[in-house]
Order: structure tokens, then sequence, then C-alpha cells
């Protein structure tokens, strides 16, 4: 069995003397070479546990183990094993790109030497040389942002934690920043990562953690959480212009409907109930809906479907 690296036990974060908390006795363990995606819209709470995770924020309750010993008396022994990338990463504005990775290569030990190899192989691999003698602020978003992941990645650390990571990036440099992530996963990293990008993020997630409300209302393998909606299929649907209303009416009474956009919403049915729904889409002259298709649910319906759950059990 591989060992527990992360622990959390029953871990909350009260802001605003008592007013607002940000998580609510969240419990997972997260074990040595997998990588975890967690998932939840913002605000959600899932910043707050990260930096829990981290180091950076004490929890009101409960506590976080690092290879069994509570975060917060080894922080030292966090900062030099674990490699973070938060969403607003740069402190080292007034440096260069290079400058910025092979000081932070420095900072996790690395000779300057080895420090400077390292920060021109990721300046190649990321293919911005000419970000290489900028200093941080004058580049754009993008450059940014692949920069601080660079910080993250420099040295090899046996933790990656990232939030956000692709975030103002284009497909390209999406998928560039997934397959380094996989990469170093291989090599042994162990990866814990925040992301909106639901699609990409389950071709290298091992598990899934989805949180909302503070809450944490699932964790397990992307197999298995497909399990609790693979008795749905979804349609994705366009409407005629305007008529998303009239046509969510008539469909809402056979299960859940996401709207993407005014003319375009995802519905997930029962299997045993598809039939019935693609006859009547089909047979309906009136319905108004321009195109469909049926596919078996992603990650992302997952997601909206556990969360439909959690609120519903919210509101009971």
């Amino acid at each position: 069995m591989q060992e527990i690296l992360y622990e959390a036990e029953r871990v909350s974060m009260v802001y605003k003397k008592g007013k607002y908390k940000a998580n609510k006795e969240i419990s997972l363990q997260i074990r040595r070479g997998e990588i975890v995606g967690v998932l939840g819209p913002n605000g959600a709470g899932k910043s707050t546990l990260i930096k829990q995770l981290v180091g950076h924020l004490k929890p009101t309750e409960g506590r976080v183990l690092y290879k069994g010993i509570d975060v917060y008396k080894q922080t030292r022994t966090v900062a030099g094993q674990v490699a973070y990338f938060a969403q607003e990463p740069h402190v080292l504005n007034a440096l260069t790109a290079r400058e910025a990775l092979v000081f932070t290569g420095q900072l996790r030990g690395m000779p300057k030497s080895q420090a400077m190899r390292e920060a021109d192989e990721l300046l190649e691999r990321f293919e911005i040389p000419e970000a290489r003698d900028k200093q941080l602020k004058r580049l754009s978003g993008g450059q940014k942002r692949m920069i601080g992941i660079g910080t993250a990645l420099i040295g090899h650390s046996p933790v990656l934690i990232l939030d956000e990571p692709t975030n103002e990036l284009d497909p390209a440099k999406r998928r560039l920043v997934w397959e380094l992530i996989s990469e170093y996963n291989l090599e042994g990293a162990t990866v814990i990562l925040v992301t909106h990008n639901v699609l990409e993020a389950e071709q290298v997630v091992d598990r899934v953690a989805v949180i909302n409300h503070g809450r944490l209302l699932a964790l397990d393998s992307v197999t298995k959480l497909k399990q609790r909606v693979d008795q749905r299929l979804k349609f994705e649907i366009q409407t005629a212009y305007g008529a998303s209303d009239d046509v969510e009416e008539v469909l809402k009474g056979w299960g859940i409907i996401q709207r993407h956009g005014a003319n375009r919403m995802n519905l997930l049915v029962n299997k045993e109930e598809a039939g019935d729904v693609l006859s009547m889409i089909v047979s309906s002259e009136e319905l108004p809906i321009d195109e469909f298709s049926v596919l078996p649910p992603s990650l992302e319906d997952v997601y909206f479907h556990i969360d439909h759950e959690g609120k519903e059990g919210a509101g009971a």
C-alpha cells in the first residue's frame, strides 16, 4: 500500500470572528506518488485548503499532517520538500525570468551552475526564449504564469502543489503544462492541483476531490466517481435562438439541466429513460431544438452531479 504523505483531520478555517467558514471539517488522505485534482467553483474553499497543506494558513480547528507530523511543527521541512505555485505567485517581479528561476533553484539547495542549467532547459521547454532576460513585471500574463510554474518545477521537489496552473494560458501552453505535470509525476513527484479545466485534468489525475461550500463532497478515482452517474447519459443540446427557457421547461422533469450560454444546455438522464427522451426530441416538430448529441458522462458531469447532491443535502 502506498505511503500516506498528507492527511487532513477534520480541518476547518473560520474568518471574521466566526461569521464565515472557508472550509468545514475536511478530512482526506493523499498518497505518495499520486496526482490529486481539487475541483470546485470560486469561493468553494479550495485555495484555503491548499494553503493549509502548504502551511501558509493554520486551521482554526483540526490539523494537517505531512509524513505523520503536524505541518506547523515542521514548517522548514515542508518548505524544503513542497513546491507551491499560488494563483498570484510573483514576489520576484524585479528579477528577470532566468534570474527568478535560478534564484528559486538555489533556495531549494541547488548549486548555482545546476540551477542555471535547469532554468535554461525550462525556458527552452516553455518556448519563451524572448522572456529570458526580461523582468517579470514586463512579461505578459501568460509568460509570467509559465515562469511561476517553472519556479515550482525547478529542483524537482518531491511534492508539487499547484493552484490554477493553466489560467491565462493558450491551448498549446496548457497542454505543455499537463505534459510536464505528468512527467514529474512519472519521476516520483506527488501532485496536488486546483483547476477549473475539468476536461483537461481528467487526462492526468488519479483521484479527484470535489469541494463546495467549504465541504469535501467526494474524494475518489475518476472511474469510481463516474460510476456515481454511470446510469445517466448526457444530451448536449443547442436550441433555437431565444428558446432555451421553453426547452428547459419541457426537459427539466427528465433530469439535471446545465445551461451553457444563451442557446446551449446539457441534460443528464437515466439510461433507461434516454430512449424516451430521444424519441421525444426526434418526433416533436414543435420542440425548438436545432442540434443535439448523446454522450456518456465526463468528469465535468460528475462534478455537477456531486455538487447537485451536496446542495440538496445542505438544503435538507
